[in-house]
C-alpha cells in the first residue's frame, strides 16, 4: 500500500514538472532564446511550472505579450487568432496554428516551426533559430 502511494505521488510531481515533452526547465531555457531573437522580452504563460522557471532566467510573464506558450488546441487556437507567436510543447500543436514546438526527439531537445503560423504572426526570427528548427509540413 505504502509504495502505490509513493509511486502515486511521483507520477504526479513528475506529471508538474513537464512543459510538453521536456523537462520544464529545459523548455524555459529554449523560451527564452526564441524571445532573445524574436526581440520581445515578455511571455503570457499560463503553466505554473512553466513560468515559476521562466522567472528564474529573468523572463517577464505578461498576458498581452506578443509571444504565448500554449498547452492545449484551444489556447493555440484562442493566441494565433490574436496574431501571437504561439510555442508549445508538442509537435501535434503545429497543425492548430502554434508557430513553434519545443519537443523531444530521440531524447534530444528539438524545435519545431510552422512557417505558414510565423508569416501570421508579421514577426520574424533571426536565421540562427531557423535553421536550428525542423519545418513542420
Amino acid at each position: 500500500m505504502i509504495k502505490r502511494v509513493i509511486l502515486i505521488a511521483l507520477a504526479a510531481a513528475c506529471g508538474q514538472l513537464a512543459a510538453g515533452d521536456l523537462a520544464s526547465a529545459t523548455t524555459a531555457k529554449f523560451v527564452r532564446v526564441i524571445l532573445l531573437g524574436t526581440g520581445v522580452k515578455t511571455v503570457a504563460c499560463a503553466d505554473r511550472d512553466l513560468a515559476w522557471d521562466l522567472g528564474q532566467l529573468g523572463v517577464v510573464l505578461d498576458p498581452d505579450s506578443k509571444v504565448a506558450w500554449a498547452d492545449t488546441e484551444k489556447d493555440v487556437a484562442r493566441f494565433a487568432k490574436g496574431g501571437k507567436l504561439v510555442i508549445c510543447g508538442s509537435k501535434a500543436l503545429l497543425a492548430s496554428g502554434a508557430t513553434l514546438a519545443v519537443a523531444a526527439e530521440g531524447g534530444h531537445p528539438v524545435i519545431f516551426a510552422n512557417l505558414r503560423a510565423l508569416a501570421a504572426t508579421n514577426m520574424t526570427l533571426p536565421d540562427n533559430i531557423l535553421k536550428l528548427a525542423k519545418v513542420a509540413q
